[in-house]
């Protein structure tokens, strides 16, 4: 531990009580503070995270913020704010961030890097100084059921220089990113939040792909890094989360970083489907985690204060591994204290981004009342779409416009969307079809069917394209972000 973190993170007298609250980060339901969680801030809770459901517009945000930093000042408060369809804050947010995969396709590292910084310039006047960003994931594996458009790209060189600019971005805005999902969860084909996905790829092919956008990374000065719950074999047979190989041997002395390990969030079913949340929050920082995240509601800092505690006293945690995992949440908050912020771009990156996604492709020009089709992934607990789907998008810009949203085989609601698309432009969107089934069968159909104008919008990969047959006039998105869509949308509705 180097001096300056010894200098920062000198415990208060109830150093043990202290230190297992500070190694901790949970979520809460609400929209205030509830007393239970002022307690725990008071007691040295290490950090807060921030969800959907804590949520209401941005004066709520910056009232909740300010309740719990009078608790005690050098709280972390963090969220995840990953850009695309997906965002927490969106009632507070006018200006949704890009998705990554649209930002690692136009290549633009000054784009992404102001991407970042106007993002995370609008969480800083929130009063959030942690972004659970950027996932640094590398797509390899198009199957991929979570990563998607989350990820820069398919190869380890986008995604390197795309996290890099993205935390500097990050940085300039004074608050701290978090490259993510440690080792890399990029070529998988199971969703951890679900069961425990397993990676058997040689350490030689882990480094050269996986590891390199970390490396990168850490090199550049990231603050946390996020753990992934899954196996990679050719380490150990535990998930990485729980893994000291990789967290400590792998993580800290071979890639050197020094600054906080988080995990991911230990209620999903890759670790609770074999052990307690209690179990692996003390598994987790034994491994070297530095915060253990139980991002449920329900998370009760004081019982799992209370293991952690219990874990030293009978010998299953080190106290000095867990007051080193709390002296690096310490040092990391004092360090915040002093950075200096950049100002935000109100939304300039994310229109700009909009406008050369339009630019670089073409749209015809199908009129004002075209239908709709949107076939997207079903809802996922990680993930909260901030509007309902492509018609809501289409009916802002086009109010003649109709449509229907599908998010799983329903050959009845495909049925009635086809008769209701008779006489009119056809307008089908897709989202990772490439992993979905029911997915291209109803694109198939559609596509079959419809007489009259078809356009196909792939809002997910691009990997989609090359479901569409060559005939059919198409389009990619990299994502479903809102701003993005909506100038497409007006460039399909215009007047032939």
């Amino acid at each position: 531990m180097s001096e300056q973190l010894r200098t920062f993170a000198a415990p208060p007298p109830q150093s043990l009580d202290r230190d297992a609250a500070g190694a901790l980060i949970v979520g809460f339901n609400g929209t205030t503070a509830p007393d239970e969680l002022r307690r725990a801030v008071a007691a040295g809770l290490g950090a807060v995270i921030l969800f959907t459901r804590n949520v209401v517009d941005a004066e709520q945000v910056s009232a909740l913020t300010a309740v719990l930093r009078s608790e005690r000042p050098d709280l972390l408060i963090a969220i995840d704010h990953e850009g695309g369809e997906f965002s927490h804050l969106a009632p507070a947010n006018p200006w949704p961030l890009a998705s990554p995969r649209s930002l690692g396709e136009l290549d633009d590292l000054d784009l992404t890097r102001s991407s970042a910084r106007d993002a995370a310039a609008t969480l800083a006047s929130l009063g959030i100084d942690l972004m659970l960003a950027p996932s640094v994931d590398v797509n390899s594996n198009p199957a991929n059921p979570v990563i998607s458009t989350r990820s820069f790209g398919t190869t380890a060189a986008v995604v390197a220089r795309h996290g890099v600019a993205f935390l500097e971005g990050v940085r300039d805005a004074g608050i701290a990113g978090c490259p993510k999902h440690f080792p890399g969860h990029g070529d998988v084909a199971v969703d951890s939040h679900l069961a425990l996905p397993r990676v058997d790829r040689s350490i030689e092919q882990v480094t050269a792909v996986e590891l390199a956008p970390f490396k990168a990374t850490i090199d550049a000065g990231a603050d946390v890094i996020m753990s992934a719950h899954i196996v990679f074999s050719a380490y150990d047979d535990q998930p990485a989360t729980l893994s000291r190989r990789i967290l400590h041997g792998l993580l800290r002395e071979e890639l050197g970083f020094t600054g906080v390990i988080t995990t991911d969030a230990l209620e999903m079913q890759a670790i609770t489907a074999t052990q307690s949340i209690e179990d692996a929050t003390v598994a987790s920082i034994r491994a070297g985690a530095d915060l253990a995240m139980i991002a449920i509601g329900e998370a009760d800092p004081q019982a799992l204060t209370a293991r952690l505690v219990d874990a030293v006293g009978n010998g299953t945690l080190d106290e000095a591994r867990l007051a080193d995992a709390a002296g690096r949440v310490r040092s990391l908050a004092a360090s915040l204290a002093t950075r200096n912020r950049a100002a935000g771009l109100d939304g300039a990156p994310v229109r700009e981004v909009a406008a050369r996604i339009v630019a670089r492709q073409e749209f015809p020009a199908l009129g004002s009342s075209p239908y709709v089709v949107d076939l997207t992934q079903g809802l996922h607990p990680a993930w909260n779409p901030y509007f309902s789907g492509l018609p809501e998008v289409f009916a802002r810009v086009a109010p003649a416009s109709d449509g229907v949203v599908l998010r799983g085989e329903d050959s009845a609601a495909l049925a009635t969307a086809q008769n209701a698309a008779i006489g009119r432009p056809l307008v089908v969107a897709l989202q990772d079809a490439v992993r979905t089934p029911w997915m291209r069968a109803a694109l198939d159909h559609l596509l079959q069917s419809h007489e009259g104008d078809v356009f196909v919008l792939c809002t997910g990969i691009p990997e989609d394209r090359a479901l569409v047959p060559a005939a059919v006039p198409t389009a990619v998105t990299y994502g479903r972000n809102l701003v993005v869509l909506e100038e497409v949308a007006k460039a399909l509705t215009r007047q032939p």
